[in-house]
């Protein structure tokens, strides 16, 4: 058994520096199972997380699988391979391998806090929450759980809620650019644009090239009535990152306000065209038809 151990060891080295053709090597091993089980999965992961490391997912999936199949309680191999599911957008896949492991250990940080976000992908936001702000009580100093809980509230307007959690992050880590642009866009929420505009000029100096911190200055002064100052920071958000659809929308807002039809259906139209299944489509539409 030792000898059989100590030669996946050394396949293991021959994998680092040649991993196709210690590939090959590999497969030609036979692994019994063994009171030693664990051994053996330990190896698996070490030649997973090769596979990793050089980006070929499906391998690593496949050796990780093997890792948990000879010992069901690896903690690193069900990890690993909640990483993988998550890069390949199997989500759930992901989700089960990470509630794997807080059956063993439900007080993991790391865990929690990377279930919680998962959970939120896929629309499951209290258990996202109760995921993060059970990783918020395990990691009180970690600045992305805080701004992550407040990402959330803000989405679901819960503005208040989501300024205690992006002023906690700001706190402490004082140059986090997202967590002021979370705190910048729900004071402009609430109407309290004078404090929104000192948030946003410090997410934007902090990120000159961010499209969201941008895209929330023009919303700041969209709000002020300072519309032509608004459309220069929403054209700067879409030289950024010409994606993001909902700052199109925002530009046809200025423009309607400044009475530029023509201008203000073409960016309604590029909004439609970029969120086809936009819940304010019917909206948006009865706008256009107006401004003809």
């Amino acid at each position: 058994m030792k000898k059989n151990l100590l030669n996946l060891i050394s396949l293991l080295l021959i994998l680092i520096f040649s991993l196709n053709a210690g590939a090959k090597a590999y497969t030609g091993l036979n692994l019994s199972k063994s009171g030693e089980d664990s051994r053996f999965a330990s190896v698996y992961v070490m030649l997973a997380e090769t596979y990793l490391s050089h980006g070929n997912y499906q391998k690593a999936k496949t050796f990780l699988n093997k890792a948990v199949e000879y010992d069901p309680k690896n903690t690193q191999a069900r990890f690993d391979l909640g990483l993988v599911y998550e890069i390949l957008d199997d989500l759930q896949n992901a989700i089960d391998q990470y509630g794997r492991i807080l059956v063993q250990e439900p007080d993991n940080k790391e865990v929690n806090y990377y279930i919680g976000l998962l959970y939120d992908r896929t629309g499951k936001t209290e258990k996202a929450l109760n995921h993060l702000h059970k990783s918020m009580r395990l990691m009180p100093y970690n600045s992305a759980v805080y701004y992550d809980i407040g990402v959330i509230y803000a989405r679901d307007n819960k503005y208040e809620k989501s300024l205690f959690y992006n002023n906690k992050a700001v706190e402490l880590k004082p140059d986090f650019a997202e967590a002021y642009n979370n705190l910048c866009y729900a004071q402009a929420n609430t109407g309290n644009y004078n404090d929104a505009f000192g948030n946003c000029k410090k997410a934007v100096e902090l990120d000159p090239n961010s499209a969201p911190a941008l895209d929330s200055m023009g919303y700041v002064y969209f709000g002020l009535k300072k519309y032509n100052e608004a459309i220069e920071y929403y054209k700067k958000a879409i030289d950024m990152d010409s994606s993001i659809s909902e700052i199109y929308l925002h530009l046809a807002q200025a423009y309607e306000k400044l009475d530029n039809k023509t201008e203000a259906i073409q960016y309604y139209k590029v909004y439609l065209d970029k969120t086809p299944k936009a819940g304010n489509i019917k909206e948006v539409k009865s706008i256009i038809g107006r401004l003809k």
